[in-house]
């Protein structure tokens, strides 16, 4: 067997409506998932993360824990993306 290790680097553009994000909503996403405080930056770097990882894309119409994705003008746009491989392990003996 061969192990590879792979880098990849992806750039996501995440725009959000500050309107949408208000205490309530905060208050009430921070008790039941996650404690990000009033920040809208984690809010962004977490939907950019879901984005990378495939959880959700642009065609997404629902998001737990956000709702429905045009009405928290939620919008997302992959800038770049790029894989290295890093290390491709012991080389083959050709046996």
């Amino acid at each position: 067997m061969k192990t590879f290790t792979i880098e990849v680097t992806q750039t996501v553009e995440v725009t959000l409506d500050e309107a949408k994000f208000d205490a309530e909503f905060m208050e009430e996403f921070n008790q039941t998932f996650y404690n990000f405080g009033n920040n809208l930056d984690r809010h962004a770097k977490h939907l950019g993360q879901m984005f990378a990882r495939g959880v959700e894309d642009e065609f997404s119409d629902f998001i737990e824990g956000y709702g429905p994705v045009k009405e928290m003008g939620i919008k997302f746009n992959s800038v770049d993306c790029d894989a290295d491989v890093v290390n491709c392990g012991p080389l083959e003996t050709g046996k």
